[in-house]
């Protein structure tokens, strides 16, 4: 046997290894530790305001479906905006997360803006691994909003049924991270729960009655949650 399919073998235990064996807890932090040494000077950081300013302009100009959806659904399209050392189709899901979740609270922060916004603080490995999931929270309760988490699924439920928007990070495959990990805004219809950019090809999914169905449903039950976002206004009494 080559030293290649050795390498294969190994690579393919150690990704089911990790989904398996590493609690959410563990993953979580393993995001944060990674965050901060992005933060301080570990690997490479760089802003692209400008540049992804430019570019938006042009898909917005070039697709009318992205200009006139209250949402952002079509992260596949955006492979013109930078984040760190990857692009936003390949790494930007926790930003287009937190991008609709303060537009379905009727709140709004230029895309470009919010990408320099983790750029500064909440990359992992320069992008090229998209954003720490508490970085989105962070995120959130910098623009005021009141924020709920959990890494325990016994207490997902709850959280959606009581929060106005939510933010969901998964493993796309319980059973292996070399499916990678994906984010997505879960909004309130009058019907139940909408599911945004789950694959970045414009459609909303849902509605879905609860957090059973939809966690049965979404990639035909292989979904593995990892985080669940509360978010919700604050009160006029919790203001400063």
């Amino acid at each position: 046997m080559s030293n290649t399919d050795n390498y294969g073998r190994f690579r393919t235990w150690l990704y089911s290894f990790i989904p398996k064996v590493i609690s959410n807890r563990l993953m979580l932090g393993i995001m944060q530790f990674m965050r901060a040494m992005q933060r301080h000077g570990a690997f490479f950081a760089a802003s692209h305001h400008d540049l992804n300013v430019k570019n938006l302009s042009v898909l917005m100009s070039e697709d009318i479906s992205m200009r006139l959806s209250p949402f952002m659904e079509n992260q596949k399209r955006l492979s013109s905006l930078y984040l760190g050392m990857s692009t936003m189709d390949r790494a930007g899901c926790e930003i287009i997360a937190v991008y609709n979740a303060l537009r379905a609270l009727g709140m709004d922060m230029p895309l470009p803006d919010l990408i320099e916004r983790f750029e500064k603080d909440g990359m992992i490995y320069s992008g090229r691994y998209g954003v720490s999931a508490y970085a989105m929270r962070d995120a959130l309760k910098d623009a005021g909003l009141k924020t709920v988490t959990a890494h325990k699924i016994t207490d997902m439920a709850k959280i959606l049924t009581e929060s106005a928007v939510s933010i969901l990070t998964m493993y796309n495959d319980k059973t292996t991270i070399g499916a990678e990990i994906h984010s997505v805004c879960i909004s309130r219809s009058h019907d139940g729960y909408l599911i945004h950019n789950m694959y970045g090809d414009g459609a909303v999914l849902g509605p879905y009655k609860d957090f059973d169905d939809m966690i049965g449903t979404l990639r035909g039950g292989k979904t593995g949650p990892i985080l669940m976002i509360g978010v919700n206004p604050k009160q006029e009494s919790e203001l400063c």
